[in-house]
Order: structure tokens, then C-alpha cells, then sequence
């Protein structure tokens, strides 16, 4: 959903510097790679952010996403080659991802645009975090994915709360601010950019993002945190 680019104000450190999303979506790929590759029975990890998935069949969502934006750039590489693996290993998947994503980071990296590859970064950086959890590693408050998929994210819930009629809202991270909606802000929801991410992407129950820091009653806003594929849990499946 879109929202008016008039309607938000923004302010950056320079710790919050957005690079091409084919390089941020390219670093989100390594990482992944590199925690499932370092967790030999990764595979069979359920991840809770999905449930009734483990690791392996996250890792097989992601490959299928890139094949799909390959597909899309109309290369002639997938002319002869099926869309779906036939019940492929990791190692498979980790190298046919690795294969297909060199030609979509190409394709994208020639688009015109700030936003080209946007979904697909987001996909894939909201899912290396559900992978980390699956597997107990730490969520890293720095990663070069992070302003990209943001920029997605607020979009969405932003133009969930324009859509919903409610009063614009204040957003506050440790590297920017935004105001969402038009006019001065009825309330300003305060986090790390890693909670604040989660709770926007249907990671956090309800509970927990009315646990966030809020200058008002955040009760108003609830309804706006479900928007597009995300939906807030209603168990905790993060801590």
C-alpha cells in the first residue's frame, strides 16, 4: 500500500544508511547461509515465527522467491530448467539459491529506482531474523538489510493506518523518526529498531507491542499491525 510521501517526516543518524537493495539483499543471503550452514541439523528446526515450518522448508520458501524474480527478469536461464526442485537437500538449496540470486542481484542492481527488490529483501531479511530465533543465534541490530526492508515495512503500515482512518502516529527508533498519517501525531510509539521491526512485520503479539514504549493508549493503532501477509500471533512465538 502505498501513502503519501508528504505525510511522513524523517530524521537519520549515520549509522542508518541505506546501500542498493541488491547489496543488502546479496549480505542477507550470505548470513543465512553461512547460520544454516554452521547448524548441521538446522533442517529440522521448526521456526516459530511460522508455524508448521522448519528451517529446511523456510530455506526451500526462499529459493522459490528468488526463482520466481528470476523468472520475472525474463532471462533465458530458467528456459529449460523446472521451477521446483525435486525433494532437494540443503546443500542443493543453498546452491541454487546462490545461482539464482547472482542473477537477479544483476537484474536488480540495472533497475531504475530506490525501490527495486524491495519485497524481496524484506522477504528475505525478515526471515534470516525468523531463522536466527529457530536456531538460537542473536538478532543483530546492524545489518546492511535493515533500511530497506524497513522503508517496506513502514509503507505497509502506514498505508494500513490511512486505510483504517486512525490518527497519525509517531514512530521513533534510535536512528529516525517518522510521522505516519497527516497532521500532528496523536501518539509516538518508541523501541530498538529490531522490536519495532518484529512488531511491524507479525512477530509480536499484541501484547507485546502495547509493551513498547507508547505515549498513549496504543489500543487505537492495534488493528494497523495487521496488514498485507502479516498477521500479530496470537502466542508469543519470540521473547
Amino acid at each position: 500500500m502505498a501513502y503519501d510521501a508528504d505525510a511522513f517526516t524523517r530524521s537519520a543518524s549515520s549509522a542508518w544508511q541505506p546501500v542498493p537493495h541488491y547489496v543488502a539483499y546479496r549480505n542477507t543471503r550470505e548470513r543465512v547461509t553461512a547460520l544454516i550452514q554452521a547448524h548441521p541439523d538446522s533442517e529440522r528446526r521448526p521456526v516459530p515465527a511460522c508455524p508448521g515450518w522448519t528451517v529446511g522448508r523456510l530455506l526451500a520458501h526462499l529459493v522459490e522467491n528468488c526463482r520466481l524474480a528470476e523468472t520475472n527478469t525474463a532471462t533465458p536461464e530458467l528456459s529449460d530448467r523446472p521451477m521446483c526442485l525435486e525433494e532437494p537437500g540443503t546443500a542443493e538449496l543453498l546452491s541454487e539459491w546462490a545461482r539464482s540470486a547472482a542473477v537477479v542481484e544483476q537484474a536488480v542492481a540495472a533497475l531504475p529506482g530506490p525501490a527495486a527488490g524491495s519485497l524481496l529483501l524484506m522477504d528475505a531479511f525478515t526471515h534470516e531474523y525468523d531463522v536466527r530465533v529457530a536456531l538460537e543465534e542473536p538478532l543483530p541490530h546492524d545489518h546492511t538489510a535493515f533500511p530497506g526492508a524497513f522503508e517496506v515495512a513502514l509503507t505497509g503500515f502506514a498505508g494500513a493506518v490511512l486505510w483504517r482512518g486512525l490518527p497519525p502516529v509517531r514512530i521513533e527508533t534510535e536512528d529516525f523518526s517518522r510521522n505516519i498519517g497527516k497532521g500532528r501525531p496523536a501518539a509516538v510509539l518508541r523501541g530498538s529498531r529490531v522490536e519495532v521491526y518484529r512488531s511491524l512485520v507479525g512477530r509480536r503479539t499484541p501484547y507485546q507491542i502495547a509493551a513498547l514504549d507508547w505515549s498513549a493508549d496504543p489500543r487505537p493503532w492495534m488493528p494497523a499491525f495487521g496488514w498485507g501477509p502479516f498477521t500479530p500471533p496470537a502466542e508469543t512465538a519470540e521473547r
